[in-house]
């Protein structure tokens, strides 16, 4: 049986259910909710999360797949709250989305997929919780040198983890392709990857 880390512990896929593979349970940017948490209404956000997601589970819906990574303000233990309050599991990310971390934009891409595997195989910010998926963002102009740093990380965090990768793209660019282009170059096999809004 085939299992996923979700932000209340592992689970059998076969218990995933109707699942959203594509949410944002709370956005925001890294270090402002600790930073600044005046900022956010946290408290306010994870009550609504709540609300919405226990009216979707009354409606069918039993997983999400939470793609906010650190610089979109990931929130593990909102998340957490969210999924026993709500009775939605949620599997939530690692990996960098398009904001790359400038002390990110020429490391190795070992270095930074051993954070990334870190994330998964120990839990996120000292909390537990493990990742699930790896997300990776490129937009507009295509693959940067410093995204190109982020797809090859991710590719070898996927192969040592076998946990699937889940990728923003900016569709009328094509640039879905220059991704798949990199993933192969680094092996990883294509049903462990969805590309995401290709069909904007």
């Amino acid at each position: 049986m085939a299992t996923i880390n979700s932000v209340l512990g592992p689970m059998n896929t076969s218990d995933l259910g109707f699942t959203l593979s594509h949410e944002h349970v709370i956005g925001s940017s890294a270090g402002i909710q600790h930073v600044y948490p005046e900022f956010l209404d946290r408290e306010g956000t994870i009550k609504e999360a709540i609300s919405q997601l226990t009216q979707a589970h009354s409606e069918g819906l039993r997983s999400v797949i939470e793609v906010s990574t650190l610089d979109l303000g990931r929130d593990p233990r909102a998340m957490e709250q969210v999924s026993k309050e709500s009775g939605v599991n949620i599997i939530c990310a690692t990996g960098i989305w398009r904001d790359i971390p400038r002390v990110f934009w020429e490391a190795s891409p070992d270095v930074i997929a051993s954070l990334f595997i870190r994330e998964i195989q120990e839990g996120i910010e000292g909390t537990g919780i493990k990742a699930g998926v790896i997300k990776v963002a490129n937009d507009k102009g295509g693959v940067t040198s410093a995204g190109e740093i982020i797809l090859r990380a991710a590719a070898r965090a996927q192969k040592a983890t076998d946990v699937p990768i889940s990728t923003h793209t900016w569709a009328p660019e094509r640039v879905g392709e220059q991704q798949l282009s990199i993933f192969r170059d680094e092996g990883v096999a294509f049903n462990r990857v969805y590309i995401g809004h290709s069909n904007d």
